[in-house]
């Protein structure tokens, strides 16, 4: 239900931009041509103005203008849109000058500033109209340990909910919100009916309780929505909590039906090839550029070959562009540090628009890697991180990936606590495998490679 709500959010504030960018484009036109544009027309011009819109969209998406759970700040939405209008203008500067036909600067600039100022104002009005007109939901939490602390702090942050209180499972068990018990599980419908509760999330396994699922059953039927807490999580936060699922869990959750396709295998791997080989080809004279100023720069060669741990733990040998000095690792292997002094002028910039993955193109080709996926990782560590983390091995499932979920969604990470919390976005991707997360994957990715946002 919540992942249904989030989406059509979305695709609301989607079919709104669609239809300021045609009604602004044509108004466009009929100002300085005094003609509308004829859209049945499938001509250059059509084509163009076609091209125009799918950048548009796609400008908004990689600035963030669809990320609806976030609170409204004027400051971030003019920088998000000014960005997005910014790049689009490169975008048609370069396909007025491969294409026949143009529309004119006067209707570009008219529908561009016409675009910019809707767009600002519809999602005022659109946010306005959602924290007015759509009351937050009643959500009643029944457990009091970390599990419940967990959902308690994630709620705080979000808008659509006010947390009416919570239900207690065990009388003995230290409570960290004791003014917000409201009972225990007998008590649960009547706290349920008094303070009109939308959403309940169950922290505790059910089936300890003998009467909880006879009386969550019953208010499922009444209409109120019942979550346990992975699932919960998982679909407010995009990632899983690892820390509070089992062997178990991942048995009979859903998800994960990609890792069986072999048609879905089958286009990943048609859709890896034809892109890293279109990359490779475009990219080629930055190539250039960067191989001469790494050589230039400092001693040492320029690519970096590593083993790492590939699908099914087989190793395989990473390229990439070397960002640090020669000897950068004499002993023990570690995590580079942010302002790491290894790091090199040049390597610096590589690392954070991530262009020294460049090279990884080649693995994506030879089919050692995706261009989607857990990021490849050496043996030291990964010995290491299995045994604190759990769940870590699960990774292995997929090939590794140029870029990947916990890549445009965390930092970079240089800890462990890093590695866990990067871990539950790759399992979540995992779990949720497709080609359409896979381009949103590529879309963002684009964004930290403008903005210079990797390490």
């Amino acid at each position: 239900m919540i992942f249904r709500r989030i989406l059509r959010r979305k695709l609301l504030l989607f079919l709104g931009d669609i239809f300021i960018i045609v009604f602004s484009i044509n108004l466009a036109f009929k100002i300085r041509l005094k003609s509308p544009l004829d859209f049945f027309d499938l001509s250059v011009r059509n084509i163009s103005f076609l091209l125009i819109l799918a950048a548009y969209l796609i400008c908004f998406y990689i600035f963030d203008l669809y990320d609806t759970k976030q609170e409204l700040r004027i400051r971030h939405l003019l920088g998000r849109v000014i960005g997005s209008v910014i790049f689009v203008s490169l975008f048609a500067t370069l396909l007025f000058y491969i294409t026949p036909y143009k529309f004119g600067r006067g209707i570009f600039l008219i529908s561009l500033t016409l675009i910019g100022i809707s767009v600002i104002i519809w999602r005022l009005f659109f946010f306005f109209l959602f924290r007015v007109a759509i009351p937050q939901r009643n959500l009643l939490i029944f457990g009091t340990g970390k599990a419940a602390q967990a959902i308690y702090s994630l709620i705080q942050k979000s808008p659509e909910y006010n947390i009416v209180g919570f239900l207690r499972d065990n009388p003995k068990k230290k409570n960290f919100v004791k003014s917000k018990i409201l009972g225990d599980s007998l008590s649960l419908e009547k706290i349920t009916s008094d303070y009109k509760v939308d959403d309940i999330v169950v922290t505790v396994e059910p089936t300890r309780y003998k009467q909880l699922n006879k009386a969550l059953l019953n208010l499922k039927m009444r209409g109120v929505h019942i979550y346990n807490m992975p699932t919960f999580y998982e679909r407010l936060e995009n990632k899983l909590p690892i820390s509070y699922i089992g062997e178990k869990w991942f048995l009979y959750a859903d998800g994960f039906e990609r890792l069986g396709s072999k048609i879905h295998k089958r286009i990943k791997r048609i859709s890896d090839l034809l892109i890293s080989l279109f990359i490779l080809f475009i990219s080629f004279p930055l190539g250039l550029i960067i191989s001469l100023s790494i050589k230039l720069s400092s001693k040492g060669p320029i690519f970096l070959l590593q083993e790492r741990i590939g699908q099914n733990y087989r190793p395989f040998r990473l390229v990439k562009f070397r960002t640090m000095v020669s000897d950068a690792e004499c002993g023990e292997p570690k995590w580079a540090d942010e302002d790491d002094p290894r790091v090199t002028r040049i390597g610096g910039f590589l690392r954070k628009t991530r262009l020294d993955e460049l090279p990884q193109l080649i693995n994506v080709i030879r089919g050692e890697m995706s261009l989607i996926g857990p990021r490849p990782e050496r043996e030291f560590f990964i010995k290491k991180l299995i045994e604190k983390i759990p769940h870590y091995s699960l990774r292995f499932s997929v090939k590794p990936g140029l870029t990947g979920w916990a890549q445009v969604n965390y930092k970079y990470g240089a800890t462990d606590e890093d590695a866990s919390e990067k871990l539950q976005y790759e399992l979540y991707y995992i779990k949720n495998m497709s080609l359409f997360l896979d381009f949103r994957i590529l879309l963002k990715t684009i964004r930290i490679i403008i903005f210079g946002m990797g390490r």
